[in-house]
């Protein structure tokens, strides 16, 4: 072995080891009194760019799932006016039934429309002032609603609230009114019309009326004596089964009572037949009702009026029919049937080819124009203009609450379904943020057993390099003996 001055390789081994325990000491230090494994990139480069992209994961899922909790929070205002606005329309409902009853006189229907018209302007009132963080929520305004329930662009849930619930904004139904078509369901009888005037001379004559005698008296000189003559002979022989009529010029009409509707005429015959009614009377059956073939159709759908033999009857043939949406009623002055169509997609096309029930009288309500068969009346209208003070005004505006009702709890449905939905993405996105805090727990957090160890072993080396440095240090001293 060789005695150096100039170059002390011992003393150089020593000062290396001593900077590597050092670094040891210092990174173990380091680690320990920040709890972090990586506390910059050059402790690892990899994982600090993994690391740095879990904490911005992790910071947005935490604030997405606050975003749900608004979301949340909106959706249960909403709800909260969503049902006093329910709860109004039902009690307009219940007060339009009861303006609907014939035992009311319009005097009581305006009273009650007094306490209709308060809870509409209250439905409006409350579509109006309800607000969230400033905004309306209940007035249509808002439109479809996109919450962030996600960390990355475009996570989002959108929500549409675009449904305002103001009595101008609620009630669209379609109307066809048919005005009066009752003649299309009065039986006729026979009847007989003269085709001159009776002989009121005062000569008196002989005839028969469907075989049953009559013979006038000579103080018959004048029509009016002549048919009272003749009806009381008649109502002797055939009590109530005739009437007899005479017009301004003293023509007499004979007509059949005894069958009712589809009866024949009365046949008069006999001597004095020509002086009753002359030499070319004219003969009317009487018409039965019958709607069997009247083609009616509904949105399609066929309707039998086989048999019909009132409006009431009508209008239950047409309830009957189910049509999606459509429902029906007599008029109130019972003369005509009222139809209502809730189907904003169809509306209301009648079609009808024998013209009975649909013909020149019919009316689009809405627009107050006349209905042609076959045509489409669109759904419109609104609740701002309903009331109470007709028994058809009523029933239009029962029609108008049911789809006003199914419109609120739509609304309202599809709000506690998204609450739901919200309250699920906040459990994902807590589970989410959890297991990204445990892999980034894993990547960056320091393991404090195992630092700890490295810095024992680290203050020991030092303490150990420091005394060999020292020792090595000394060696060259060794050649001042060999001088001596």
């Amino acid at each position: 072995m060789s005695l150096v001055i100039n170059t002390n390789i011992n003393s150089l081994t020593a000062q290396n080891n001593l900077n590597k325990s050092q670094s040891a000491l210092q990174q173990a230090t380091q680690r320990l009194s920040s709890g972090l494994k990586i506390n910059s990139a050059t402790d690892n480069a990899a994982g600090y760019a993994i690391s740095t992209r879990f904490t911005t994961q992790i910071g947005g899922l935490g604030q997405a799932s606050s975003n749900a909790s608004d979301a949340i929070s909106l959706a249960q205002t909403t709800q909260s006016a969503l049902d006093q606005v329910t709860s109004n329309l039902q009690a307009i409902r219940d007060l339009a039934v009861q303006s609907a009853n014939g035992s009311y006189t319009n005097s009581d229907r305006t009273s009650i429309d007094t306490e209709v018209q308060q809870r509409l302007a209250e439905v409006t009132r409350i579509a109006n002032q309800t607000d969230f963080n400033g905004q309306k929520v209940l007035n249509g305004s808002l439109g479809n609603l996109s919450f962030q329930v996600g960390a990355n662009v475009g996570q989002t849930i959108s929500v549409n609230v675009s449904q305002g619930v103001k009595a101008s904004q609620l009630g669209a139904v379609a109307e066809v009114t048919t005005g009066d078509i009752s003649a299309a369901l009065n039986p006729t009888s026979g009847s007989v019309t003269g085709s001159a005037a009776a002989d009121v001379t005062g000569t008196p004559y002989t005839f028969t009326v469907d075989g049953n005698s009559v013979t006038t008296l000579a103080a018959d000189t004048t029509a009016a004596a002549l048919v009272t003559d003749i009806q009381g002979q008649l109502n002797t022989a055939a009590p109530g089964a005739y009437t007899v009529s005479a017009d301004a010029s003293g023509v007499l009409t004979f007509k059949n009572n005894t069958t009712g509707a589809g009866s024949a005429a009365p046949v008069i015959a006999g001597a004095g037949a020509a002086s009753a009614v002359g030499a070319a009377p004219v003969s009317t059956a009487g018409a039965a009702t019958s709607l069997a073939s009247e083609g009616l159709s509904i949105n399609g759908t066929a309707v039998d009026l086989s048999g019909a033999k009132s409006l009431q009857d009508v209008a239950d043939a047409l309830n009957a029919a189910s049509v999606s949406g459509v429902t029906a009623a007599v008029s109130q002055d019972g003369k005509g049937i009222n139809l209502y169509s809730s189907d904003a997609t169809k509306g209301l096309t009648i079609a009808d080819t024998g013209g009975n029930v649909i013909g020149a009288n019919a009316k689009n309500a809405n627009t107050a124009a006349t209905y042609t068969a076959g045509s489409t009346a669109a759904v419109g209208g609104s609740l701002a203009t309903g009331s109470v003070g007709t028994v058809d005004s009523s029933n239009d505006l029962i029609s108008r609450i049911d789809v006003a009702l199914n419109s609120v709890s739509t609304l309202n449905s599809t709000l506690g379904a998204i609450q739901n939905r919200f309250q699920s993405t906040i459990s994902t996105l807590n589970a989410q943020s959890d297991n990204l805090s445990a892999s980034q727990s894993t990547i960056r957090d320091a393991n404090f057993a195992a630092e700890t160890a490295n810095l024992s072993k680290a203050n020991i080396l030092q303490q150990a390099g420091i005394s060999v440095l020292a020792q090595a240090n000394s060696q060259p001293q060794q050649v001042l003996k060999l001088l001596q």
